[in-house]
C-alpha cells in the first residue's frame, strides 16, 4: 500500500525532488476566484516509528496563478525552481535563510560538544541525545484536505496584478524564496498553458513547451531565449533534455514525436513505434530519459504510449524502452487498460514510476520492463506529478529499507509514498516456507512407512 506522506489545501498537479529528503509540490486552484489558493509548498521527510512522514517547512504564494509544471536544480547558492503557470514560465532561487542557517551551524557545534562530553564518561548515547537536540524547530503539519472533485480549468487573464504578485520575494524563518526571472513562454492565441518544462542536467538551459507546439530554450538564470522551434502542429505533451545536453525529445498529440538538436533546432529524427500498429491509433504521453549509476554513458529512452480514442473495449497502454543512439524501439510492454497519465526515471536509472487516470502508482525495471510492485488507488483521482527519491542511505533509513521510493501527487491534494520492499527478501521468505513444507512431506511420508 502507498504511505501518506502529507496533505495540502489545495490539489496538486507537479512534484520535484530539492535533495535527499526535501521534496516541492505545487499546485492550485488558478485564476478564477474559488477561494482555493495557489501555491508552492516544501516538505520534509522525516522517520516516525515504521514510517515515513512529511513535514510542512514553507509555503509560497503564487496567486493568481496555479503552478502546472515543475522542474528543479541545485545551482550551488540553492534550488533553481522554473516554474509554468498558464502561458509563463517563472524561474525562482531557493535558498536557506540565513537565521536558518546560523541555527544549524549553532546546532552542529552543539552536538559535537555533546558527543565529545558522552564519549569521555563513556556513554553510548550522545550520537542519539544530538541527533534529538540538533534538529531545529519544525513547522506545523499541514492538515488534510478534502478532495476537490472539479480541477481547475485552465482559463483567466493574469495581467499586470499577475505578474507583480508573482515576482514577490517570500521570506520566513527556514527559507528565502526570491524571483530570477518570468518570460511569457507560450503564445496560444486562445489558452496559452506551458505543460513542461525541463533543465539540462548542468542547469545551463531549460526546455518549455505547451499548448502552441513550439519547444522553446532558455538560457540561465536570465531567461534569455536560445531556440524556437515550431515543432508540432498540436500542443506538446511531454519533453526531456538528453543527459548531455544536445539533444530534444518532444511528444505531442499530433501523434509524432521528435528528436532535435539543442545547438541549432534542426530535426534529428522521428520516433517510430510499432508498424503492425495502425496510424493514429496510439500517441506518446510521456518522455524520459535515463542512465545508468554504474556505467554514465549507457543511456536510454522511455515513452508511454495511450490509446488516441477511448473504445467500448478499453486497448491497452504501453511502457517502450528506445535505444537513445538510433532512436529505435528496444522493448515494448503492455501495462494493462488503464489510462496512463505520468512516468519518472529513478536517478540510477534503474526503475521507472508510472501513474494512471485511475489514482494507481506502478513502479516497473527498466531494463526489463517487468512490473515490480502496483498500488491500486493510492489516490482518489488521477496522479498528476511523479518523482523517485534518491536511491542512498538516507532514502534507506527514512523507508526502513526500501529498495526505491516513489512520490506521487494528485489533485486529491495528497502527497504518497510507494516504497519497494527488497525483493530478495521475499525470495529467502518462500524458500524457507518452501523447505519447512518440504521437510513436513517428508517426515509424513517417513511416519507412513514405519521409519519413524
Amino acid at each position: 500500500m502507498a504511505v501518506r506522506l502529507c496533505s495540502a489545501n489545495y490539489p496538486l498537479y507537479a512534484v520535484t525532488l530539492l535533495d535527499d529528503s526535501h521534496i516541492l509540490v505545487a499546485g492550485g486552484g488558478g485564476a478564477a476566484r474559488t477561494g482555493v489558493e495557489n501555491a508552492m509548498e516544501i516538505f520534509e521527510l522525516q522517520g516516525e516509528g515504521k514510517n515515513c512522514v512529511a513535514t510542512s517547512l514553507h509555503k509560497h504564494s503564487t496567486d493568481p496563478r496555479a503552478v502546472m509544471s515543475l522542474a528543479a536544480k541545485a545551482d550551488g547558492k540553492g534550488h533553481l525552481v522554473a516554474a509554468g503557470m498558464d502561458g509563463k514560465c517563472q524561474l525562482f532561487r531557493i535558498t536557506k535563510s540565513k537565521e536558518a542557517s546560523d541555527e544549524g551551524e549553532q546546532d552542529v557545534d552543539k552536538e559535537a560538544s555533546r558527543v565529545n562530553q558522552a564519549g569521555k564518561r563513556g556513554k553510548k548515547t550522545g550520537e542519539r541525545e544530538g541527533g534529538k537536540r540538533g534538529r531545529r524547530k519544525r513547522g506545523k503539519k499541514t492538515k488534510s484536505a478534502e478532495n476537490e472533485a472539479n480541477l481547475r480549468k485552465r482559463k483567466g487573464s493574469t495581467g499586470n496584478k499577475a505578474e507583480k504578485s508573482a515576482e514577490v520575494t517570500e521570506q520566513s524563518s527556514d527559507y528565502k524564496v526570491e524571483s530570477l526571472a518570468c518570460v511569457d513562454t507560450d503564445f496560444h492565441k486562445e489558452e496559452p498553458f506551458q505543460k513542461v518544462v525541463r533543465f539540462s542536467r548542468d542547469g545551463d538551459i531549460i526546455a518549455t513547451g505547451g499548448a502552441d507546439g513550439h519547444v522553446r530554450v532558455w538560457k540561465v538564470p536570465k531567461l534569455e531565449k536560445k531556440l524556437d522551434i515550431k515543432a508540432h502542429l498540436d500542443e506538446i505533451d511531454d519533453l526531456d533534455i538528453s543527459p548531455s545536453g544536445n539533444k530534444i525529445v518532444s511528444v505531442s498529440r499530433d501523434y509524432h514525436a521528435y528528436v532535435w538538436k539543442v545547438e541549432s533546432g534542426k530535426r534529428e529524427a522521428e520516433l517510430h513505434w510499432d508498424k503492425d500498429v495502425p496510424e493514429k491509433s496510439y500517441r506518446i504521453k510521456a518522455v524520459r530519459f535515463g542512465t545508468s549509476q554504474e556505467k554514465k554513458s549507457t543511456v536510454q529512452l522511455y515513452t508511454m504510449h495511450i490509446p488516441a480514442r477511448r473504445e467500448r473495449k478499453p486497448l491497452p497502454c504501453y511502457l517502450t524502452k528506445w535505444d537513445a543512439m538510433k532512436f529505435v524501439p528496444v522493448k515494448t510492454q503492455s501495462t494493462g487498460t488503464d489510462l496512463l497519465s505520468s512516468l519518472a526515471v529513478s536517478d540510477d536509472g534503474v526503475f521507472l514510476g508510472v501513474g494512471t487516470n485511475s489514482g494507481d502508482t506502478m513502479i516497473y525495471v527498466s531494463w526489463s520492463l517487468q512490473k515490480v510492485h502496483r498500488v491500486s488507488e493510492a489516490h482518489g483521482i488521477f496522479v498528476t506529478g511523479l518523482c523517485f527519491l534518491k536511491n542512498n542511505a538516507i532514502t534507506a533509513e527514512l523507508t526502513k529499507g526500501a529498495e526505491t521510493a516513489l512520490v506521487s501527487v494528485s489533485a486529491d491534494h495528497h502527497v504518497n509514498l510507494t516504497p519497494l520492499r527488497p525483493r530478495f527478501m521475499v525470495s529467502v521468505w518462500f524458500a524457507v516456507i518452501g523447505f519447512l513444507v518440504l521437510v513436513v512431506v517428508v517426515m509424513i511420508y517417513l511416519g507412513q512407512q514405519g521409519l519413524i
